[in-house]
């Protein structure tokens, strides 16, 4: 590594790790008052209380590294700029992009040291994390059932069951689907109901809907007949299995890429199409990469000004960037999960769309 080269990257990690320093410290002292009084009120040992907010540092250091990274570029370009440090190397004979090749290579380590993060050491953290939270806050257990619990899908030999809301424990639904087939599985009936009720007896239905299909003989046409039933009693008819209700670590912030996949296969073992699983899964490769991205846009827009530079601009534009890619990344991951997208170009448009505008601004800086 050159003289210029340490002396760059030595400014920039020097700036990083103030920035980072100053985001985490905010962000956990937010977080501390938020949560104090629930810890306190629920006499937590004040050991648990440490372990819980460190436990919560990696996925935390996650979210701030590439905010960090973009506004501690734009510091030290500031810096130079203001020392006209930019000017002196230009006059020397070194190219921009030359003395953009540090930072370059500072974001793809950056972003492989958030990749590690991400499936080796979050998954663990966040385990302690909810262990604590969950099991000593809230007074439940991981495996225990939640009152209510969403989306929930359902499926048996011949049937497919999908409620808006389930409570395993009352075993009650809403919103409730249920698409039976008959044993060639062709549509027989699809019943839906405002509100369903599982007993030993059976299931009783409010605000049903009721389709019948038959096939016609000698065609692949298709005959249904339609009733509404303000109540509707199917005796016999079995309850969900049990489960359902039950609380997991589902959220895929929080598995990693081997977790996540592994969920994906038995998803797809049971029949299912795991659409929101398979975007996140993209998201896993796609994310750590964001911290490259900033880099790669803030670098011409800390070129623009070759003397002079302000540290408080530089703040400012790295905030105001970072949002920016934060609304186009969710809604692009919001397309995905809608089915607009497809899950790789959920994942990786942003990505894509920032570097190119990035590479195209750099075009505008005068070399």
């Amino acid at each position: 590594m050159s003289v210029v080269s340490r002396y760059l990257s030595g400014l920039f990690f020097r700036f990083l790790g103030l920035c980072l320093a100053g985001f985490l410290t905010l962000f956990m002292v937010v977080d501390f008052i938020e949560k104090i009084s629930d810890f306190v009120s629920h006499g937590i040992p004040y050991g648990d209380i440490l372990l819980y907010f460190a436990a919560q540092i990696p996925y935390m250091a996650i979210l701030l590294i590439p905010v960090a990274a973009l506004a501690s570029l734009l510091i030290t370009l500031a810096v130079l700029g203001r020392n006209s440090e930019i000017v002196a190397f230009k006059g020397s004979g070194l190219s921009l992009w030359r003395l953009s090749r540090p930072f370059v290579a500072s974001g793809l380590a950056l972003s492989a040291l958030v990749f590690i993060l991400e499936n080796l050491v979050t998954p663990a953290a966040a385990e302690v994390s909810n262990r604590i939270w969950e099991g000593q806050v809230r007074n439940r257990r991981s495996e225990s059932i939640q009152a209510e619990v969403r989306d929930v899908w359902a499926r048996d030999r011949r049937m497919f069951e999908h409620f808006g809301t389930y409570d395993e424990s009352r075993g009650e639904a809403t919103e409730a689907s249920f698409i039976i087939f008959d044993e060639a599985f062709n549509l027989q009936t699809r019943v839906e109901a405002e509100r369903a009720v599982f007993s030993p007896e059976g299931l009783r239905l409010f605000g049903a809907r009721v389709k019948d299909y038959r096939v016609m003989t000698g065609g692949m046409a298709r005959r249904f007949s339609f009733r509404s039933e303000k109540e509707l009693f199917l005796p016999g008819f079995p309850a969900p299995p049990a489960g359902l209700g039950h609380q997991g670590s589902s959220d895929s912030d929080e598995l990693s890429v081997a977790a996540l996949s592994e969920s994906i296969g038995l998803l797809k073992a049971e029949g299912f199409y795991p659409l929101r699983q398979m975007v996140d899964l993209q998201f896993k490769f796609s994310r750590p990469l964001i911290t490259l991205v900033m880099i790669i846009m803030g670098i011409p827009l800390g070129f623009w000004r070759e003397k002079g530079g302000s540290v408080a601009l530089g703040l400012v534009q790295g905030m105001v960037l970072s949002f920016l890619y934060l609304v186009t990344q969710e809604l692009s991951r919001s397309l995905g999960y809608a089915g607009l997208l497809p899950p790789f170009l959920a994942a990786w448009l942003p990505n894509c769309l920032f570097t190119l505008l990035g590479i195209y601004l750099f075009s505008y800086v005068r070399q």
